[in-house]
């Protein structure tokens, strides 16, 4: 039956683990948490399998340090409306993995989150949020998977690369944003693979926003949109397909330009990590 608590509904301190089962949980606060911050080999969540009715009024599933999910089928709803908690669907504290699984996420907050990491395997991943529906502080690497979300803005972190997957985007802000929100890596979208479509409302919206660089190395990219990219630092597109407004273009061209940095010339550069 459905279980409901006021507080984290499963919580461990030093580490939650599951490996398979059905659980279905109605929570006022996070629905499954890991709860210790002062030991970086503790405060994890691991999954294996098992399938998850969650609906929450902060935090969905949320680790102080890792969140690593292999297969399973998740269905989470976050609805809390307070301007102070934190209510995103899964959050880590510093890596998100997924590997495979199925995710139905609704989400006043982001739908995956990382404040630091995240990794993308696979998975059918359909999300709408009021948000992020994508977010890390630091690095999004997407390896692979079928994603359709719907939210502000689709994909957002410092260096956002992609080399695989069909990715279906609408948002009412960016597509896919970079930003400087972490100096342990330099701000880029890379794309080497996969298919990627994105739909943007109109007004002052991006396809694919950059306050650094964007490399486009392969797979395909088709943006609708008023402004396809946007880019403080450098472009260079040197394989794969773009498609804007229809049309095939071998330019990444810079429509709208001074994002957030105005141009900054030290956004450039190597779109290595640095560390």
């Amino acid at each position: 039956g459905v279980q409901k608590w006021a507080l984290p509904s499963l919580r461990g301190t030093d580490s939650v683990y599951i490996i398979d089962g059905t659980f279905n949980i109605e929570s006022s606060g996070d629905a499954i948490k890991s709860t210790n911050d002062t030991d970086t080999e503790k405060g994890f969540i691991k999954i294996d399998n098992g399938t998850f009715n969650i609906t929450s009024s902060s935090d969905g599933i949320q680790a102080e340090t890792k969140l690593i999910i292999n297969n399973g089928t998740f269905k989470i709803t976050t609805n809390g409306t307070s301007s102070t908690e934190s209510t995103k669907a899964i959050k880590s504290g510093s890596l998100t993995q997924i590997n495979g699984g199925t995710y139905n996420i609704t989400s006043n907050d982001d739908g995956i989150h990382s404040n630091g990491d995240m990794y993308i395997n696979n998975g059918n991943i359909t999300i709408t949020s009021q948000d992020d529906g994508i977010h890390a502080d630091g690095y999004i690497e997407i390896n692979g998977g079928t994603f359709n979300i719907s939210a502000h803005e689709g994909i957002e972190a410092t260096y956002v690369k992609i080399n695989d997957g069909k990715i279906n985007i609408s948002a009412s802000d960016d597509g896919i944003n970079a930003g400087n929100k972490s100096n342990n890596y330099s701000v880029t979208i890379e794309i080497n693979g996969g298919y990627i479509a994105i739909k943007m409302g109109s007004g002052d919206t991006d396809g694919i926003d950059s306050n650094g660089n964007i490399y486009i190395n392969g797979g395909t990219v088709d943006i609708t949109g008023q402004s396809p990219f946007d880019y403080d630092g450098e472009a260079k597109y040197t394989g794969g397909t773009i498609i804007v407004n229809g049309t095939t273009t071998n330019e990444i061209t810079n429509l709208m330009m001074g994002g957030m940095n105005g141009g900054n010339p030290n956004m450039g550069g190597n779109p290595q990590q640095r560390r």
